[in-house]
């Protein structure tokens, strides 16, 4: 981790623009704050790319447009606002060539942010989180390079639940799916219950009754939660619930 920093500190060094590209799912969670800081010491323009807007309201996407500017909304993977993304990039852009550097948590689709800006698949993509591992340098045109880096966590970060909840790590790696799973109940039940088809006034009793409605069953036909979890975690992160 602490190479992925190195390799942070300069593209903040070497690009003119940044881009810190949100989940929309969980703007607050993925913001990194440390990362803004570095950049705002340095006088650099910085936009908030929120992407993943597809699986929002919007509502939550006005309030966040009230407290993050500037900022641009995408789904990247739709190819939904890559047009106001350039034209935010080119209102801070110099006259000269330059570079954008793109940046941001693991897995909140910062790859498929530069794919979209470039209008085919250039820098490598991938589902599961961690998979760019170094500096990617790629042509969007005669003026425009991007830099896409390696997603890095704040420094001392350890929050396991939080990174299951933003796709930080890949659901198969948490090392306890049951509180995590839970976790999401709590904060988005009415989603959650809404998704499954169940119903109930506990987290934890949603869990079971998750299991149950998909045939998690151990020994006696009790519920497996801890198979209903990794459940939830993998459609969350996959984008499957929406809120």
């Amino acid at each position: 981790m602490s190479n992925y920093w190195r390799l942070v500190n300069d593209v903040i060094k070497e690009a003119n623009i940044l881009l810190e590209v949100l989940d929309a799912r969980t703007i607050d969670e993925t913001r990194n704050i440390e990362i803004e800081d570095k950049v705002r010491r340095t006088g650099k323009t910085l936009i908030y790319v929120i992407n993943k807007c597809d699986l929002v309201d919007k509502e939550k996407m006005d309030k966040a447009k009230k407290l993050l500017t500037p900022c641009v909304f995408m789904s990247a993977k739709d190819h939904l606002g890559t047009s106001f993304l350039r034209s935010e990039i080119m209102k801070h852009a110099p006259k000269e060539g330059f570079k954008v550097g793109v940046l941001g948590y693991p897995n909140t689709g910062k790859s498929s942010v530069i794919n979209a800006l470039k209008g085919r698949a250039s820098a490598s993509t991938s589902s599961i989180s961690g998979h760019t591992h170094g500096i990617q340098l790629i042509k969007i045109n005669q003026r425009m390079y991007l830099l896409d880096t390696p997603g890095v966590f704040p420094y001392q970060e350890k929050d396991e639940v939080k990174h299951a909840i933003t796709s930080a790590k890949t659901f198969s790696n948490i090392k306890d799916p049951e509180l995590a799973a839970i976790e999401i109940i709590g904060q988005f039940p009415e989603v959650i219950e809404g998704y499954y088809g169940v119903k109930h006034d506990d987290a934890e009793n949603v869990l079971d009754s998750i299991a149950l409605k998909m045939h998690y069953l151990k020994k006696g036909g009790l519920p497996d939660t801890y198979a209903a979890a990794r459940r939830v975690l993998k459609d969350w992160q996959e984008g499957k619930i929406r809120k």
